[in-house]
């Protein structure tokens, strides 16, 4: 059995079942920072794996709350998983990301929507729903520029559009998602307008949906608690 009267980072790792959506949504942030820190270096590919890695574990642990959660999840995330580590993309690895991330944001989805109560819990899981929203949308651009080249992604400058890797792409979804606006990297196609504004309506609505939700649950409890006082 784990001790947990081990005082501060040491006790917050020590009772990760506690804290199962803060360690996943911290391993998310650390592999965004790693991601454009290390992209380009010779051996930061090392380092990028190895944190895909652990959020690839603390996503199954998070959001894995029953047998046949873990079996999907490692399903899906199995053959991305091991993609990255012997540089075998192909468009079957790359969908199955695609699938992985739609499941876990799903599931941690609806543990937050049936939570009945608002804890750090249910905070930090949705935060890394919305970071998971961006991190899924995209593994959807790099699924459609790997199977048609140029469906998602123009830019004036064609060196940079050629040399496209996967930080510009968590760059551009997040951009998106966040409606903070374009500058360097631009989708003009129809198929690549119409994929980015379904990505920016969503994670509008997922914040909307949210506020409301949680707004909801506080109320709620806070009029249980003052009828039974």
């Amino acid at each position: 059995m784990i001790k947990t009267d081990k005082p501060g980072f040491l006790r917050l790792v020590a009772g990760s079942t506690r804290y199962k959506m803060f360690n996943f949504m911290v391993s998310i942030i650390i592999l965004l920072i790693l991601s454009a820190v290390l992209e380009g270096h010779r051996y930061g590919y090392l380092v990028l794996n190895t944190a895909s890695t652990i959020v690839f574990i603390l996503g199954i642990y998070a959001a894995g709350r029953n047998k046949r959660n873990v079996i999907i999840l490692i399903l899906f995330g199995l053959p991305w998983f091991l993609s990255e580590w012997i540089f075998t993309k192909s468009p079957e690895t790359i969908f199955a990301s695609v699938l992985f991330f739609l499941f876990i944001t799903g599931t941690i989805t609806d543990h937050i929507l049936h939570s009945e109560e608002v804890s750090t819990d249910t905070l930090y899981g949705a935060v890394c729903v919305f970071l998971l929203l961006g991190l899924l949308w995209a593994s959807i651009y790099g699924f459609l520029e790997y199977i048609s080249p140029g469906i998602i992604f123009v830019n004036n400058n064609a060196e940079v559009l050629n040399s496209l890797n996967s930080n510009q792409i968590i760059y551009y979804s997040y951009t998106t998602l966040t409606t903070l606006g374009y500058g360097d990297i631009t989708s003009l196609t129809p198929a690549g307008r119409i994929v980015s504004v379904l990505e920016a309506i969503v994670g509008q609505l997922f914040i909307a949906f949210l506020v409301a939700r949680l707004v909801a649950i506080y109320t709620a409890n806070a009029l249980r608690r003052k009828s039974d006082s």
